[in-house]
């Protein structure tokens, strides 16, 4: 006759038991784990965060920032570590410029022109049996392409990218020249003037299409760091101005016609009127510099009444064509701006229909 079983308070059926039996994690180790993460991660992306905190309003906090990363990313980009970060972004399908999810390629070097590939404007057509004004823009060949230039912040960057895919190849050659986070209130960090004239200079562009201004929300500084206009005083205004007509003068300084796109108007309360305000002064420098038109990118893609809207009506379509962000354009919003922007460029300079699409 057999024995019955001896009962330890455990049911062979429940492994409840069991689990509960097993060793946890002690919470000191959970928090050694955890802070080790964090310093791995810090010190992978400490040059990212670095230039994140250059571009920033100055202040106590972007100076404490600033002293912290600064060593620890020259650490990481002297052993090498911010080319496996970025190896680790794109595996993953994400891109270290893509704030709020907005597409931010990023610039190509600027291109060298060959000598003797620089045509003299105005060359007595437009390619479509028309004779050209003087100051019209050149006409392309397949041997001699146009050269476009597009410069300018994140928003310019994204245009940058599509206005490749609107130009038509063959006759035109598009380089993009957008930089994440830059903008013409802090030379200290990235300064545009110097970078246009070295466009102009090296790549000898026959269009200019600039779009910035996302970033200058903020106090004015020199070159040398010191602040020259506070934000919300009188004296922004017309500093800002000076230092649009400056890049203007530049870009157009060899010849170059240039068309300024404005900022759309953005889904963020805070910095509409703001923006706005930027937009004033982009038109109204245009409107007294030679060889530069102004887009207006706020009226264009507004909606009825005046206020925000992701979408954009194309005849009976209703099409989606901004980010989530509330600011910048996805892949079709981008491609429907370069297309908007060439189109005023063959009402101002003449530019010939032939050299980009317009189906999107």
């Amino acid at each position: 006759m057999s024995q019955p079983r001896a009962h330890d308070g455990r049911s062979e059926e429940n492994p409840a038991g069991v689990l509960y039996a097993r060793r946890l994690m002690p919470a000191g180790r959970v928090l050694v784990v955890i802070l080790v993460s964090l310093l791995v991660w810090t010190v992978l992306y400490a040059p990212t965060m670095k230039r994140a905190a250059e571009a920033s309003p100055l202040g106590a906090r972007r100076t404490v920032s600033l002293a912290f990363l600064r060593p620890i990313a020259a650490v990481t980009d002297w052993i090498g570590l911010n080319e496996l970060a970025g190896s680790i972004e794109r595996v993953v399908g994400r891109d270290q410029g893509r704030p709020g999810g907005a597409f931010v390629p990023p610039p190509e070097d600027i291109p060298l022109t060959p000598k003797g590939d620089d045509d003299p404007r105005g060359n007595g057509g437009n390619g479509d049996g028309a004779t050209a004004e003087a100051d019209s823009i050149r006409a392309p060949t397949t041997d001699r392409k146009l050269r476009v230039a597009i410069v300018g912040d994140s928003l310019a960057a994204g245009l940058g990218y599509f206005a490749e895919r609107v130009f038509l190849p063959r006759l035109v050659r598009v380089s993009p020249q957008g930089r994440i986070s830059t903008g013409l209130a802090r030379p200290d960090y990235f300064n545009w003037p110097y970078t246009m004239r070295r466009i102009v200079e090296r790549f000898d562009p026959d269009l200019v299409i600039v779009m910035l201004g996302e970033n200058d929300h903020q106090s004015l500084q020199t070159v040398h760091g010191d602040r020259e206009a506070q934000i919300g005083t009188s004296e922004w205004p017309p500093t800002y101005r000076e230092r649009v007509l400056r890049m203007m003068q530049i870009a157009t300084s060899k010849g170059a016609k240039v068309v300024w796109a404005g900022l759309p108007i953005s889904a963020n309360f805070q910095i509409r009127e703001h923006a706005r305000r930027q937009n004033e002064i982009f038109g109204f420098a245009a409107s007294i510099t030679n060889d530069v038109a102004y887009f207006d990118a706020w009226e264009r893609f507004r909606e009825p009444r005046a206020g925000y809207t992701a979408y954009f009506r194309e005849g009976r379509r209703v099409i989606l064509i901004r980010e989530g962000d509330g600011l910048h354009f996805n892949a079709i919003g981008y491609t429907i701006l370069a297309r908007e922007i060439a189109k005023l460029a063959v009402e101002e300079f003449g530019l010939s229909p032939r050299t980009f699409q317009t189906a999107i």
